[in-house]
Protein backbone atom coordinates (compact mmCIF):
# COMPACT_ATOMS: atom_id res chain seq x y z
CA UNK A 1 0.00 0.00 0.00
CA UNK A 2 2.89 2.38 0.70
CA UNK A 3 4.20 1.76 -2.82
CA UNK A 4 0.83 2.58 -4.35
CA UNK A 5 0.53 5.66 -2.14
CA UNK A 6 3.89 6.97 -3.37
CA UNK A 7 2.83 6.18 -6.94
CA UNK A 8 -0.45 8.06 -6.57
CA UNK A 9 1.06 11.13 -4.89
CA UNK A 10 3.85 11.37 -7.48
CA UNK A 11 1.44 11.07 -10.37
CA UNK A 12 -1.00 13.65 -8.99
CA UNK A 13 1.83 16.10 -8.31
CA UNK A 14 3.13 15.78 -11.86
CA UNK A 15 -0.38 15.98 -13.34
CA UNK A 16 -1.06 19.21 -11.41
CA UNK A 17 2.14 20.61 -12.95
CA UNK A 18 0.58 19.94 -16.39
CA UNK A 19 3.03 17.16 -17.23
CA UNK A 20 1.57 14.99 -20.03
CA UNK A 21 -0.25 11.94 -18.70
CA UNK A 22 2.08 9.39 -20.32
CA UNK A 23 5.19 11.14 -18.94
CA UNK A 24 3.67 11.56 -15.47
CA UNK A 25 2.79 7.87 -15.32
CA UNK A 26 6.21 6.87 -16.67
CA UNK A 27 8.15 9.00 -14.18
CA UNK A 28 6.00 7.66 -11.34
CA UNK A 29 6.75 4.10 -12.43
CA UNK A 30 10.50 4.81 -12.66
CA UNK A 31 10.50 6.24 -9.13
CA UNK A 32 8.87 3.05 -7.84
CA UNK A 33 11.46 0.93 -9.65
CA UNK A 34 14.32 3.02 -8.23
CA UNK A 35 13.11 3.25 -4.62
CA UNK A 36 12.05 -0.36 -4.20
CA UNK A 37 14.97 -1.77 -6.18
CA UNK A 38 12.78 -3.63 -8.64
CA UNK A 39 14.57 -5.11 -11.66
CA UNK A 40 14.30 -2.70 -14.57
CA UNK A 41 13.41 -5.50 -16.98
CA UNK A 42 10.04 -5.94 -15.22
CA UNK A 43 9.04 -2.41 -16.18
CA UNK A 44 10.11 -2.97 -19.77
CA UNK A 45 8.51 -6.41 -19.91
CA UNK A 46 5.13 -5.25 -18.62
CA UNK A 47 5.12 -2.23 -20.92
CA UNK A 48 5.79 -4.39 -23.96
CA UNK A 49 3.23 -6.98 -22.88
CA UNK A 50 0.66 -4.23 -22.42
CA UNK A 51 0.71 -3.26 -26.08
CA UNK A 52 1.39 -6.73 -27.47
CA UNK A 53 -2.24 -7.20 -28.47
CA UNK A 54 -3.65 -7.77 -31.95
CA UNK A 55 -6.95 -5.92 -31.30
CA UNK A 56 -5.02 -2.75 -30.43
CA UNK A 57 -3.97 -2.59 -34.08
CA UNK A 58 -7.50 -1.36 -34.75
CA UNK A 59 -6.67 1.98 -33.09
CA UNK A 60 -4.48 3.47 -35.87
CA UNK A 61 -6.93 2.22 -38.52
CA UNK A 62 -9.87 4.02 -36.86
CA UNK A 63 -7.84 7.23 -36.58
CA UNK A 64 -6.69 6.98 -40.20
CA UNK A 65 -10.22 6.26 -41.47
CA UNK A 66 -11.48 9.49 -39.89
CA UNK A 67 -8.68 11.50 -41.55
CA UNK A 68 -9.39 9.98 -44.95
CA UNK A 69 -13.10 10.75 -44.58
CA UNK A 70 -12.48 14.42 -43.84
CA UNK A 71 -10.03 14.69 -46.73
CA UNK A 72 -12.35 12.92 -49.17
CA UNK A 73 -15.29 15.28 -48.64
CA UNK A 74 -17.39 12.61 -46.94
CA UNK A 75 -18.06 14.52 -43.71
CA UNK A 76 -19.01 17.72 -45.52
CA UNK A 77 -21.58 15.93 -47.69
CA UNK A 78 -23.25 14.37 -44.67
CA UNK A 79 -23.44 17.74 -42.88
CA UNK A 80 -24.98 19.35 -45.99
CA UNK A 81 -27.57 16.56 -46.25
CA UNK A 82 -28.59 16.89 -42.60
CA UNK A 83 -28.78 20.69 -42.92
CA UNK A 84 -31.07 20.50 -45.96
CA UNK A 85 -33.35 17.77 -44.60
CA UNK A 86 -33.75 19.30 -41.13
CA UNK A 87 -34.00 22.96 -42.13
CA UNK A 88 -37.66 23.32 -41.19
CA UNK A 89 -36.89 22.49 -37.52
CA UNK A 90 -36.47 25.58 -35.36
CA UNK A 91 -32.77 25.98 -34.62
CA UNK A 92 -31.99 23.09 -36.97
CA UNK A 93 -28.21 23.55 -36.88
CA UNK A 94 -28.17 22.24 -33.29
CA UNK A 95 -29.93 19.06 -34.40
CA UNK A 96 -27.51 18.82 -37.34
CA UNK A 97 -24.66 19.08 -34.82
CA UNK A 98 -25.90 16.02 -32.90
CA UNK A 99 -26.65 14.07 -36.09
CA UNK A 100 -23.20 14.78 -37.50
CA UNK A 101 -21.55 13.55 -34.31
CA UNK A 102 -23.62 10.36 -34.46
CA UNK A 103 -22.32 9.81 -37.98
CA UNK A 104 -18.73 10.64 -37.04
CA UNK A 105 -19.05 8.27 -34.07
CA UNK A 106 -19.45 5.44 -36.56
CA UNK A 107 -16.02 6.17 -37.98
CA UNK A 108 -13.42 7.69 -35.64
CA UNK A 109 -14.02 6.18 -32.20
CA UNK A 110 -12.58 9.30 -30.53
CA UNK A 111 -14.53 12.04 -28.75
CA UNK A 112 -11.69 14.54 -29.14
CA UNK A 113 -11.42 13.93 -32.90
CA UNK A 114 -15.19 14.30 -33.33
CA UNK A 115 -15.30 17.51 -31.28
CA UNK A 116 -12.56 19.02 -33.46
CA UNK A 117 -14.09 17.95 -36.78
CA UNK A 118 -17.74 18.77 -36.05
CA UNK A 119 -16.91 21.94 -34.14
CA UNK A 120 -15.01 23.51 -37.01
CA UNK A 121 -17.90 22.79 -39.38
CA UNK A 122 -20.98 23.50 -37.28
CA UNK A 123 -20.22 25.94 -34.45
CA UNK A 124 -20.00 28.92 -36.88
CA UNK A 125 -23.32 27.85 -38.46
CA UNK A 126 -24.99 27.60 -35.05
CA UNK A 127 -23.84 31.08 -34.13
CA UNK A 128 -25.22 32.47 -37.41
CA UNK A 129 -28.56 30.86 -36.57
CA UNK A 130 -28.72 32.64 -33.20
CA UNK A 131 -27.24 30.16 -30.74
CA UNK A 132 -24.91 31.63 -28.14
CA UNK A 133 -21.25 30.73 -28.51
CA UNK A 134 -21.26 29.04 -25.12
CA UNK A 135 -24.22 26.81 -26.00
CA UNK A 136 -22.81 25.93 -29.43
CA UNK A 137 -19.48 24.92 -27.87
CA UNK A 138 -21.12 22.99 -25.01
CA UNK A 139 -23.47 21.09 -27.33
CA UNK A 140 -20.63 20.14 -29.66
CA UNK A 141 -18.54 18.91 -26.72
CA UNK A 142 -21.47 16.90 -25.36
CA UNK A 143 -22.49 15.42 -28.72
CA UNK A 144 -18.88 14.35 -29.36
CA UNK A 145 -19.10 12.11 -26.27
CA UNK A 146 -21.20 9.81 -28.49
CA UNK A 147 -18.00 9.14 -30.48
CA UNK A 148 -16.47 6.61 -28.05
CA UNK A 149 -19.88 5.00 -27.41
CA UNK A 150 -21.27 4.20 -30.87
CA UNK A 151 -18.75 1.87 -32.52
CA UNK A 152 -16.01 1.84 -33.50
CA UNK A 153 -14.71 2.95 -30.12
CA UNK A 154 -11.09 3.20 -29.02
CA UNK A 155 -11.99 3.12 -25.28
CA UNK A 156 -14.12 0.00 -25.81
CA UNK A 157 -11.24 -1.68 -27.66
CA UNK A 158 -8.92 -0.96 -24.74
CA UNK A 159 -11.50 -2.19 -22.21
CA UNK A 160 -12.06 -5.36 -24.25
CA UNK A 161 -8.32 -6.07 -24.31
CA UNK A 162 -7.93 -5.50 -20.56
CA UNK A 163 -11.10 -7.37 -19.54
CA UNK A 164 -10.64 -10.15 -22.11
CA UNK A 165 -14.22 -9.85 -23.39
CA UNK A 166 -15.57 -9.80 -26.94
CA UNK A 167 -14.94 -6.39 -28.48
CA UNK A 168 -17.54 -7.12 -31.14
CA UNK A 169 -20.15 -7.73 -28.44
CA UNK A 170 -19.13 -4.48 -26.74
CA UNK A 171 -19.55 -2.66 -30.04
CA UNK A 172 -23.02 -4.07 -30.68
CA UNK A 173 -24.11 -3.41 -27.09
CA UNK A 174 -23.06 0.25 -27.41
CA UNK A 175 -25.51 1.20 -30.15
CA UNK A 176 -28.60 1.67 -27.96
CA UNK A 177 -26.82 3.74 -25.24
CA UNK A 178 -25.26 5.93 -27.93
CA UNK A 179 -28.60 6.53 -29.64
CA UNK A 180 -30.21 7.23 -26.26
CA UNK A 181 -27.73 10.06 -25.67
CA UNK A 182 -28.30 11.40 -29.19
CA UNK A 183 -32.09 11.33 -28.82
CA UNK A 184 -31.99 13.08 -25.44
CA UNK A 185 -29.65 15.80 -26.78
CA UNK A 186 -31.87 16.38 -29.83
CA UNK A 187 -34.93 16.75 -27.59
CA UNK A 188 -33.02 19.27 -25.46
CA UNK A 189 -31.86 21.23 -28.52
CA UNK A 190 -35.44 21.49 -29.86
CA UNK A 191 -36.66 22.66 -26.43
CA UNK A 192 -33.83 25.23 -26.23
CA UNK A 193 -34.53 26.54 -29.74
CA UNK A 194 -38.24 27.00 -29.04
CA UNK A 195 -37.57 28.64 -25.69
CA UNK A 196 -35.18 31.15 -27.29
CA UNK A 197 -37.34 31.57 -30.40
CA UNK A 198 -34.57 30.63 -32.81
CA UNK A 199 -35.52 30.78 -36.50
CA UNK A 200 -36.21 27.87 -38.85
CA UNK A 201 -34.30 28.18 -42.10
CA UNK A 202 -36.74 26.11 -44.10
CA UNK A 203 -36.25 22.73 -45.69
CA UNK A 204 -34.63 22.57 -49.11
CA UNK A 205 -36.68 21.22 -52.06
CA UNK A 206 -37.04 17.43 -52.24
CA UNK A 207 -35.04 17.39 -55.46
CA UNK A 208 -32.07 18.99 -53.73
CA UNK A 209 -32.36 16.67 -50.74
CA UNK A 210 -32.58 13.65 -53.04
CA UNK A 211 -29.48 14.74 -54.91
CA UNK A 212 -27.57 15.28 -51.66
CA UNK A 213 -28.74 11.92 -50.32
CA UNK A 214 -27.47 10.25 -53.46
CA UNK A 215 -24.12 11.95 -53.00
CA UNK A 216 -23.99 10.91 -49.33
CA UNK A 217 -25.29 7.35 -49.71
CA UNK A 218 -21.81 5.81 -49.85
CA UNK A 219 -20.77 7.66 -46.72
CA UNK A 220 -23.97 6.84 -44.82
CA UNK A 221 -23.51 3.16 -45.56
CA UNK A 222 -20.12 3.01 -43.80
CA UNK A 223 -21.56 2.19 -40.35
CA UNK A 224 -23.38 -0.77 -41.94
CA UNK A 225 -19.97 -2.41 -42.32
CA UNK A 226 -19.87 -2.68 -38.53
CA UNK A 227 -23.27 -4.33 -38.25
CA UNK A 228 -22.77 -6.68 -41.21
CA UNK A 229 -19.26 -7.57 -40.08
CA UNK A 230 -20.40 -8.25 -36.50
CA UNK A 231 -23.43 -10.30 -37.47
CA UNK A 232 -21.75 -12.29 -40.21
CA UNK A 233 -18.41 -12.72 -38.50
CA UNK A 234 -16.77 -11.36 -41.64
CA UNK A 235 -14.14 -9.25 -39.88
CA UNK A 236 -12.32 -9.08 -36.60
CA UNK A 237 -12.20 -5.63 -35.00
CA UNK A 238 -8.72 -5.02 -36.42
CA UNK A 239 -9.73 -6.16 -39.90
CA UNK A 240 -12.78 -3.92 -39.68
CA UNK A 241 -10.52 -0.92 -39.08
CA UNK A 242 -8.52 -1.75 -42.20
CA UNK A 243 -11.72 -2.22 -44.22
CA UNK A 244 -12.99 1.20 -43.09
CA UNK A 245 -9.78 2.83 -44.30
CA UNK A 246 -9.99 1.14 -47.71
CA UNK A 247 -13.68 1.96 -48.01
CA UNK A 248 -13.07 5.63 -47.13
CA UNK A 249 -10.28 5.84 -49.72
CA UNK A 250 -12.53 4.22 -52.35
CA UNK A 251 -15.41 6.63 -51.68
CA UNK A 252 -13.21 9.73 -51.45
CA UNK A 253 -11.03 8.91 -54.48
CA UNK A 254 -13.27 7.00 -56.88
CA UNK A 255 -16.79 8.22 -56.02
CA UNK A 256 -16.29 11.81 -54.84
CA UNK A 257 -12.93 12.40 -56.56
CA UNK A 258 -11.74 14.66 -53.74
CA UNK A 259 -9.22 12.45 -51.97
CA UNK A 260 -5.64 13.59 -52.69
CA UNK A 261 -2.94 10.94 -52.55
CA UNK A 262 -0.30 13.61 -51.96
CA UNK A 263 -1.92 14.24 -48.56
CA UNK A 264 -1.94 10.57 -47.59
CA UNK A 265 1.63 10.46 -46.18
CA UNK A 266 0.70 13.30 -43.84
CA UNK A 267 -2.39 11.39 -42.71
CA UNK A 268 -0.26 8.32 -42.02
CA UNK A 269 2.17 10.43 -40.01
CA UNK A 270 -0.62 12.02 -37.95
CA UNK A 271 -2.29 8.66 -37.33
CA UNK A 272 1.08 7.24 -36.28
CA UNK A 273 1.74 10.08 -33.84
CA UNK A 274 -1.71 9.81 -32.26
CA UNK A 275 -1.35 6.04 -32.00
CA UNK A 276 2.10 6.37 -30.44
CA UNK A 277 0.70 8.68 -27.79
CA UNK A 278 -2.12 6.25 -26.96
CA UNK A 279 0.19 3.23 -26.93
CA UNK A 280 2.71 4.95 -24.64
CA UNK A 281 -0.10 5.58 -22.15
CA UNK A 282 -1.28 1.96 -22.53
CA UNK A 283 2.25 0.61 -22.01
CA UNK A 284 3.01 2.60 -18.85
CA UNK A 285 -0.49 2.07 -17.44
CA UNK A 286 -0.03 -1.68 -17.92
CA UNK A 287 2.95 -1.67 -15.56
CA UNK A 288 0.96 0.24 -12.93
CA UNK A 289 -1.93 -2.19 -13.35
CA UNK A 290 0.60 -4.99 -12.77
CA UNK A 291 1.62 -3.37 -9.46
CA UNK A 292 -2.05 -3.12 -8.47
CA UNK A 293 -2.65 -6.81 -9.13
CA UNK A 294 0.61 -8.01 -7.54
CA UNK A 295 -0.22 -6.18 -4.32
CA UNK A 296 -3.61 -7.88 -4.14
CA UNK A 297 -5.69 -4.72 -4.39
CA UNK A 298 -8.49 -6.38 -6.47
CA UNK A 299 -8.77 -9.17 -3.90
CA UNK A 300 -8.87 -6.70 -1.02
CA UNK A 301 -11.50 -4.54 -2.74
CA UNK A 302 -13.64 -7.59 -3.49
CA UNK A 303 -13.44 -8.76 0.14
CA UNK A 304 -14.24 -5.27 1.42
CA UNK A 305 -17.29 -4.91 -0.81
CA UNK A 306 -18.67 -8.33 0.04
CA UNK A 307 -17.96 -7.70 3.73
CA UNK A 308 -20.11 -4.59 3.49
CA UNK A 309 -22.98 -6.81 2.31
CA UNK A 310 -23.72 -4.67 -0.74
CA UNK A 311 -26.19 -5.53 -3.46
CA UNK A 312 -25.16 -5.50 -7.13
CA UNK A 313 -26.97 -2.17 -7.62
CA UNK A 314 -25.23 -0.57 -4.66
CA UNK A 315 -21.91 -1.80 -6.02
CA UNK A 316 -22.67 -0.27 -9.42
CA UNK A 317 -23.57 3.02 -7.79
CA UNK A 318 -20.22 3.07 -5.96
CA UNK A 319 -18.40 2.23 -9.20
CA UNK A 320 -20.18 5.09 -10.96
CA UNK A 321 -19.00 7.57 -8.34
CA UNK A 322 -15.41 6.27 -8.42
CA UNK A 323 -15.13 6.34 -12.20
CA UNK A 324 -16.82 9.74 -12.46
CA UNK A 325 -14.19 11.14 -10.09
CA UNK A 326 -11.41 9.31 -11.98
CA UNK A 327 -12.66 10.81 -15.24
CA UNK A 328 -12.31 14.28 -13.75
CA UNK A 329 -8.53 13.88 -13.48
CA UNK A 330 -7.48 11.00 -15.75
CA UNK A 331 -7.75 10.28 -19.43
CA UNK A 332 -9.93 7.26 -20.19
CA UNK A 333 -7.02 5.04 -21.27
CA UNK A 334 -4.95 5.01 -18.03
CA UNK A 335 -8.12 5.05 -15.93
CA UNK A 336 -9.41 1.96 -17.73
CA UNK A 337 -6.14 0.04 -17.59
CA UNK A 338 -5.46 0.82 -13.93
CA UNK A 339 -8.97 0.60 -12.46
CA UNK A 340 -10.63 -2.19 -14.45
CA UNK A 341 -8.39 -4.94 -12.97
CA UNK A 342 -9.41 -3.65 -9.53
CA UNK A 343 -13.19 -3.62 -9.99
CA UNK A 344 -13.93 -6.18 -12.72
CA UNK A 345 -13.35 -9.25 -10.45
CA UNK A 346 -15.75 -7.76 -7.91
CA UNK A 347 -18.29 -7.00 -10.66
CA UNK A 348 -18.26 -10.59 -11.93
CA UNK A 349 -18.62 -11.86 -8.36
CA UNK A 350 -21.79 -9.78 -8.10
CA UNK A 351 -23.07 -11.43 -11.30
CA UNK A 352 -22.68 -8.32 -13.46
CA UNK A 353 -22.11 -9.01 -17.15
CA UNK A 354 -18.63 -7.75 -18.24
CA UNK A 355 -20.11 -6.25 -21.43
CA UNK A 356 -22.63 -4.24 -19.42
CA UNK A 357 -19.92 -3.25 -16.94
CA UNK A 358 -17.67 -2.06 -19.78
CA UNK A 359 -20.27 0.31 -21.22
CA UNK A 360 -20.97 1.73 -17.76
CA UNK A 361 -17.26 2.38 -17.20
CA UNK A 362 -16.62 3.95 -20.61
CA UNK A 363 -19.59 6.30 -20.39
CA UNK A 364 -18.52 7.33 -16.87
CA UNK A 365 -15.06 8.24 -18.10
CA UNK A 366 -16.46 10.14 -21.09
CA UNK A 367 -18.39 12.46 -18.77
CA UNK A 368 -15.01 13.81 -17.65
CA UNK A 369 -14.53 15.25 -21.15
CA UNK A 370 -17.41 17.70 -20.71
CA UNK A 371 -16.81 19.18 -17.28
CA UNK A 372 -13.80 20.66 -15.44
CA UNK A 373 -11.07 20.20 -14.46
CA UNK A 374 -10.12 17.93 -17.40
CA UNK A 375 -12.93 18.89 -19.79
CA UNK A 376 -10.83 18.32 -22.90
CA UNK A 377 -13.82 18.52 -25.25
CA UNK A 378 -14.81 21.83 -23.68
CA UNK A 379 -11.31 23.22 -24.21
CA UNK A 380 -11.41 22.25 -27.89
CA UNK A 381 -14.86 23.65 -28.63
CA UNK A 382 -14.27 26.79 -26.54
CA UNK A 383 -11.19 27.57 -28.64
CA UNK A 384 -13.26 27.16 -31.82
CA UNK A 385 -16.16 29.29 -30.55
CA UNK A 386 -13.81 31.92 -29.09
CA UNK A 387 -15.95 32.61 -26.02
CA UNK A 388 -15.08 32.71 -22.29
CA UNK A 389 -14.78 29.27 -20.71
CA UNK A 390 -17.29 30.20 -17.99
CA UNK A 391 -19.98 30.58 -20.68
CA UNK A 392 -19.20 27.12 -22.05
CA UNK A 393 -19.13 25.50 -18.61
CA UNK A 394 -22.44 27.10 -17.60
CA UNK A 395 -24.11 25.99 -20.86
CA UNK A 396 -22.71 22.47 -20.46
CA UNK A 397 -24.43 21.78 -17.12
CA UNK A 398 -27.78 20.60 -18.61
CA UNK A 399 -25.87 18.50 -21.15
CA UNK A 400 -23.83 16.84 -18.40
CA UNK A 401 -27.11 16.19 -16.62
CA UNK A 402 -28.57 14.51 -19.71
CA UNK A 403 -25.57 12.22 -20.11
CA UNK A 404 -25.69 11.33 -16.41
CA UNK A 405 -29.38 10.38 -16.68
CA UNK A 406 -28.58 8.07 -19.60
CA UNK A 407 -25.69 6.66 -17.56
CA UNK A 408 -28.05 5.83 -14.69
CA UNK A 409 -30.49 4.18 -17.11
CA UNK A 410 -27.89 1.88 -18.66
CA UNK A 411 -26.43 1.17 -15.20
CA UNK A 412 -29.67 -0.05 -13.68
CA UNK A 413 -31.34 -1.40 -16.84
CA UNK A 414 -28.69 -3.80 -18.20
CA UNK A 415 -30.88 -4.82 -21.14
CA UNK A 416 -30.26 -1.42 -22.74
CA UNK A 417 -26.77 -2.81 -23.36
CA UNK A 418 -27.35 -6.56 -23.55
CA UNK A 419 -30.57 -6.79 -25.57
CA UNK A 420 -29.10 -6.13 -29.02
CA UNK A 421 -26.17 -8.60 -28.65
CA UNK A 422 -28.70 -11.20 -27.45
CA UNK A 423 -30.97 -10.58 -30.46
CA UNK A 424 -27.95 -10.96 -32.76
CA UNK A 425 -27.10 -14.31 -31.15
CA UNK A 426 -23.95 -13.19 -29.34
CA UNK A 427 -23.06 -15.08 -26.16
Amino acid sequence: MIMLGVLSVTFLALALLAVPIAIALGVSALIIVAIWGMPGFILAQKMVNGIDSFPLLAVPFFILAASVMNSGGITTRVVDLFSSALGRIRGSSGVVNVGTNVFLAGISGSAVADASASGALIIPEMRKEGYSGGFAAALTAGAAVIGPIIPPSIPLVIYGVIAQVSITKLFVGAYIPGLMIASALIAYVIFYAKRHNLPARGRRPWGVIGKQFKGSAWALSMPLLLIVGAKGGLFTVTELGAVLVLYAIFVGWVIHREFKWRLFPGMLTEAGLQTANIMLVVAVSSFIAYLVVVHGIPRDIQALLHGADLSAWEFLLIVNVIFLVAGMFLDSTPATIILVPIFLPAATSFGIDPTHFGLVIVLNLMVGLIHPPLGLNLLITQSIAKVPMRDVVWASLPIVGIVLVVLLVITFVPQTVLWLPHVMGMK
